[in-house]
């Protein structure tokens, strides 16, 4: 995604009223010309590219706008936003943080601004949404082609079975779930009634007689009641298993 010097705020000042709100919530809401130029003022738009213009789709094209330092403002997942990258090909599809803003362009022969009607265009059905994938794989094949590369997206942190090594432990995700490795020197030692686990919230402590072993700050919530663990006596592990408050891919473990 490009950095916030590539937004055209006089596109977002002559069509406000065309571009869509992906609030967090269900409903969209509506954001004020004053609230965009304060954010933009402060350098803190980035545009992600959600359909690729391509000879496909007669060069019209799809952002997302959002605020790049929104992960680290904690601000709220925004799961909807995410629905729309995955809807549009992307596998696994970026996670997207508090309020962001839907806009489509005309790319060629003029750079020009192409309403967004509500409901119509802003639906999961929407023709555009629906032909996404194929002009996004369209547009990747042509970079290939140009630059010689057979480039794809890259994994998130923790997916398609790659562990992510922590001090300690390692993890692996899928949307629904976090699994932890938790090493144990020899599991024979270790009976059910050595192990202490603790799952909050936002946190998860884990005791092995008595004695601590791991101690997690943890980058979104969990469901304490969806929770579970194990002793692998094979691999000499302790198993634990997360189940995420909401479905998302996680960009790290701890916060």
């Amino acid at each position: 995604a490009n950095g916030g010097k590539d937004v055209d705020l006089e596109l977002f000042r002559r069509n406000r009223e065309s571009q869509q709100t992906l609030a967090s919530s269900s409903v969209p809401g509506e954001v004020s010309l004053e609230t965009l130029h304060k954010v933009a003022e402060q350098g803190n738009v980035e545009k992600f590219v959600l359909v690729h213009p391509t000879e496909s789709n007669k060069y019209v094209g799809v952002n997302i706008y959002l605020d790049e330092a929104g992960m680290l403002r904690r601000l709220p997942l925004n799961t909807r936003a995410t629905d729309y990258a995955q809807r549009a090909g992307y596998n696994p599809a970026p996670q997207f943080y508090g309020n962001v803003f839907l806009g489509r362009i005309q790319a060629k022969p003029v750079l020009r601004n192409i309403d967004l009607k509500m409901g119509k265009d802003t639906s999961f059905d929407a023709s555009w949404l629906q032909q996404a994938p194929m002009d996004n794989t369209s547009h990747q094949m042509k970079l290939n082609q140009m630059t010689g590369r057979n480039e794809t997206q890259a994994a998130v942190i923790g997916t398609d079975g790659t562990e992510k090594k922590e001090k300690g432990y390692t993890w692996t995700q899928t949307e629904e779930e976090i699994e932890i490795l938790l090493p144990i020197t020899n599991t024979t030692d270790i009976k059910s009634k050595d192990v202490t686990a603790k799952f909050l919230p936002k946190s998860i402590q884990i005791k092995l007689k008595k004695e601590p072993v791991l101690v997690v700050t943890l980058f979104e919530r969990i469901d304490p009641d969806g929770c579970t663990w194990t002793i692998d006596r094979k691999d000499n592990n302790l198993i634990l298993t997360l189940e995420k408050s909401e479905q998302a891919l996680w960009p790290r473990i701890e916060d």
